[in-house]
C-alpha cells in the first residue's frame, strides 16, 4: 500500500506541483491550504509525512508542528517556508520538525527529504513494534515465573505430606502408592526446575538503550 503523504500549502500552484512530483514517486497525496483543513485530514488520514508551510492564511504551521509533537504516532513533518532565516529553521526543528525547506522548493532536494522521512517513519514504528513485542514476552515470562512459584510451593506441601503418611502407614499397598506420588511429585518438581533454568523463564537481558535515539544517532552518522 503507498504511504500516505500531506501537503499542507496554501498557493494553489505550488500545491499542485509538489502534489504531482510526490505523486510520481509513488505516493498517495491529501491535500490542505489552511490549518484547519490540514487538522481534519489528520483527523481523518494518518499520513507517514506532513509537508507543512508555515505561513498559512489562518495562522502558522507551527501550531500543527505543536500537535503533532503531542501525539506519539504522529507523522514526521518537513517544513517548507518562503523565508532563509535561520531562526525559523530553529524553530521549526526546536518544536520536532524532521527537515526544513526553503522556497521555491528544489524538487530534488523535495524527494531526497521526503524519502529520508518515511524510512525513519518506517524505522521508527518498527523500533516501537519491536518494543511492544519484548513488553509482552517480559510479561509472558513474569506470569510463567509466578505459575512456576506457585507450583513450587504445592508440590512441596504435596512431598511433605506423603513423607508424613509413608511413616504413619504400615500397609503395604498404601506405601508402595504413596511411592508412586512422591516419585511423581518429585519428577513434576524436577520439571520446573528444568523449566526455570530455560530461556522463557530466565529474565531477559534486554539493552536498555533507546532505538528511537539509535535510530537519530545513526541517522546522524549518516548511516539511515
Amino acid at each position: 500500500m503507498p504511504e500516505q503523504l500531506l501537503v499542507v500549502e496554501d498557493d494553489v500552484v505550488l500545491q499542485l506541483s509538489l502534489t504531482a512530483v510526490l505523486r510520481r514517486e509513488g505516493f498517495t497525496i491529501l491535500g490542505a491550504r489552511s490549518l484547519a483543513e490540514a487538522r481534519m485530514q489528520l483527523m481523518r488520514e494518518r499520513p507517514t509525512v506532513v509537508v507543512l508551510d508555515v505561513n498559512l492564511p489562518d495562522g502558522s504551521g507551527f501550531e500543527i508542528l505543536e500537535h503533532l509533537r503531542s501525539e506519539p504516532d504522529s507523522p514526521l513533518a518537513i517544513v517548507s517556508t518562503a523565508s532563509d532565516s535561520l531562526a525559523t529553521a530553529v524553530e521549526a526543528l526546536r518544536l520536532g520538525a524532521f527537515d526544513f525547506l526553503t522556497k521555491p522548493i528544489n524538487n530534488d532536494l523535495l524527494r531526497a527529504a521526503v524519502r529520508r522521512a518515511v524510512e525513519h517513519f518506517r524505522l521508527r514504528e518498527s523500533a516501537r513494534e519491536i518494543e511492544r513485542l519484548r513488553a509482552h514476552e517480559e510479561a509472558m515470562r513474569a506470569t510463567a515465573r509466578a505459575a512456576a512459584h506457585h507450583i513450587s510451593q504445592h508440590l512441596t506441601v504435596i512431598m511433605g505430606e506423603t513423607q508424613l503418611l509413608q511413616e504413619e502407614v504400615g500397609d503395604p499397598e498404601a506405601r508402595s502408592s504413596l511411592e508412586r506420588i512422591l516419585r511423581a511429585t518429585e519428577q513434576a518438581a524436577q520439571t520446573l526446575v528444568d523449566l526455570r533454568s530455560a530461556r522463557y523463564f530466565v529474565v531477559s537481558q534486554v539493552s536498555q538503550r533507546d532505538p528511537i535515539l539509535d535510530l537519530d544517532a545513526a541517522q546522524d552518522e549518516g548511516r539511515v
